[in-house]
């Protein structure tokens, strides 16, 4: 039965085995670069022999000896510099790639990501694995793993060197590996337990400052810039701290390191230096064992430290793989089947839902939506309108019941079609921080002129975006702030247009605009329904009350359907939702007055 300990092993080379995989595409670089490595390994093992060869010379007073390896010491060293230049010039085109393929391959993931992932999950901490772990990870395989597999291959071509010029000597600085590994292994346990606490507080960290960032307007119309420093503050602090005791850590370690290095060094110097008395070793050998010492002592400690630094990445890997895998939130799931030429019909059949185990938003609510119609769907706020069209757009999952579009399960719809074919308007549309026009192109890349400002016309934008100074190719603020909430709304609806969607959901587009924007609104919506199904979740009662169909909500369920004239006289709860809305135009009526 394998142990705890065992399994944690195998766990970790897993999961370094699978991040190797991202070496692959670069093989040919990889390889380029490990030339150069052994290159460099040759030349730094002709240094001592010549260095060696010139001290000798010296002491025979053979200065013509003393010149040629001299000059070919300047060669090795010109040949070793040449190649750590090219050495490192691939290796941070590695790093960059695989840090490249890694955030790609993230991204990517986060985009499959469910709604409810986002509902759940700190923007903070998914900004942090995006940024901070896909560094962490290519600076250790193209830094620590790579270089460690380099001082292997220059530990056995050293460790050779060294045998054959003193077993002794060698048997000096072999001891002093298990030390050094021992000293790496018992710190990394710390450090790796540091760094999980590390990511927790980059989380809160990123998700701190970009909200800030993010709301600023909110933080001065509130007046809490004060506020905001001082959890910033706090949280930089903790960072800061944390921060310092790893660097602490892995200070010590580095200390004790140097301290066996320096220790073995010193051992090698008074063994060394007796055999040179003694007559057992030459001179000439013992500086060139020397050098190698060195350098072989460099590359134990180098070796050692290697789980130093894979107990800081594992961290970083387990979260980058555990968003990969969505194993935190499974992915959204979709069928094969296509929707080609689509009527639009719709609909629910005994749906139920709710957004936590065991409270029902929905329960068993059955509608028909009819194709190229306006129908409307109103109710008290927390009725369940808005996540009707959470379900239809799959962001969500029913816990019972099936939603139909033209006889077709959308679980069964491929997740092109369903996309292409349902767009949403609304209360707040999102406009991404660019030109009118890419904005627009979002929803159809290969759309021309004519057929985004067809869209705008349609959507009664067209005449306000000529009249700005760029017209179509205005920059739009972060979501669109530079534009009054009914300029956004109309913008969204002509998105919508030039996407040629079959049905159109509008959830609260009108519900906070002015009258103007308000008419211009329910004008678009009126003339897209002779084309498509347009379903409208609406606040104001007014703006639907030439709709086709109105379905009454209440408690989660469907409390009435029909027109605007037999609700009113016939479904209390209708009557009531109207009765308030006209007091309160009143009531504001009378305060102008």
């Amino acid at each position: 039965m394998l142990k705890l300990k065992d399994l944690k092993q195998k766990k970790d080379f897993l999961l370094l085995r699978r991040a190797f995989k991202y070496l692959r595409p670069h093989k040919k670089s990889f390889i380029l670069a490990f030339i150069m490595i052994l290159g460099g390994i040759g030349t730094g093992l002709a240094g001592p022999v010549l260095w060696g060869r010139i001290l000798d010379s010296l002491f025979e007073k053979n200065l013509e000896g003393a010149l040629y390896n001299i000059f070919y010491s300047l060669i090795a060293g010109m040949l070793t510099c040449i190649l750590a230049y090219f050495q490192s010039h691939m290796f941070a085109s590695l790093n960059q790639n695989i840090i490249f393929d890694l955030k790609k391959d993230m991204y990517k993931a986060l985009l499959d990501l469910p709604v409810n992932a986002y509902d759940n999950t700190d923007s903070g901490e998914l900004m942090s694995r995006l940024h901070g772990d896909a560094a962490e990870v290519a600076n250790t395989l193209t830094g620590t793993l790579l270089n460690a597999a380099v001082d292997v291959l220059r530990l056995m071509a050293i460790g050779f060197a060294v045998l054959v010029i003193s077993g002794r000597l060698a048997l000096i600085v072999a001891v002093s590996f298990p030390v050094s590994y021992l000293i790496a292994q018992k710190t990394g346990k710390k450090i790796r337990a540091c760094n999980k606490q590390l990511s927790e507080l980059n989380d809160k960290y990123y998700s701190n400052t970009g909200g800030a960032i993010w709301g600023i307007r909110e933080v001065k119309s509130l007046g809490i810039k004060g506020e905001r420093l001082a959890s910033f503050t706090r949280l930089a602090v903790s960072l800061k701290e944390k921060l310092i005791s790893i660097q602490l850590l892995g200070a010590m370690a580095q200390l004790m390191l140097n301290s066996v290095n320096t220790l073995a060094q010193a051992a090698i110097t008074i063994a060394g230096g007796v055999f040179v008395i003694t007559g057992a070793l030459h001179i000439r050998l013992f500086i060139a064992f020397y050098a190698y010492s060195g350098q072989l002592t460099g590359a134990l400690s180098n070796i050692s430290r290697v789980g130093l630094s894979l107990q800081q990445v594992m961290n970083s890997l387990e979260r980058i793989f555990l968003l990969q895998d969505g194993l935190e939130y499974p992915p959204d799931s979709f069928g094969n089947k296509s929707l080609k030429d689509i009527k639009g019909n719709i609909r629910f059949e005994n749906v139920s839902f709710g957004y936590t185990q065991g409270q029902k938003v929905l329960d068993k609510v059955t509608m028909d939506i009819p194709a190229r119609g306006r129908t409307a769907v109103v109710g008290s706020s927390g009725s369940g309108k808005t996540t009707l069209f959470n379900l239809m757009l799959r962001f969500y999952q029913p816990c019972a019941g099936r939603i139909l579009v033209d006889g077709i399960d959308i679980k069964e719809i491929k997740e092109e079609d369903l996309r292409k074919n349902i767009s949403v308007v609304r209360q707040e549309p999102y406009l991404f921080t660019m030109s009118i026009r890419d904005n627009l192109l979002l929803a159809n890349p290969h759309a021309t002129q004519q057929q985004m400002e067809t869209a705008c016309k349609r959507a009664y934008i067209h005449e306000f975006i000529e009249s700005l100074p760029h017209k179509y190719d205005s920059l739009l603020g972060e979501n669109g702030i530079n534009l009054s909430g009914g300029q956004r709304q109309r913008i969204a609806i002509a998105r919508a247009l030039m996407k040629e969607s079959k049905i159109i959901l509008f959830d609260e587009a009108t519900s906070s605009l002015d009258n103007e924007s308000q008419f211009f609104i329910s004008r678009a919506i009126n003339e897209i329904s002779g084309e498509c199904t347009v379903v409208v979740i609406a606040h104001r009662l007014s703006t639907i009350i030439e709709a086709d169909v109105i379905y009454v909500m209440d408690k989660g369920g469907i409390a009435g359907q029909g027109s605007h004239k037999s609700l009113i006289n016939v479904n209390s709860v209708y009557r009531d939702l109207y009765r308030a809305e006209v007091e309160l135009i009143s009531d504001n009526c009378a305060e102008v007055v």
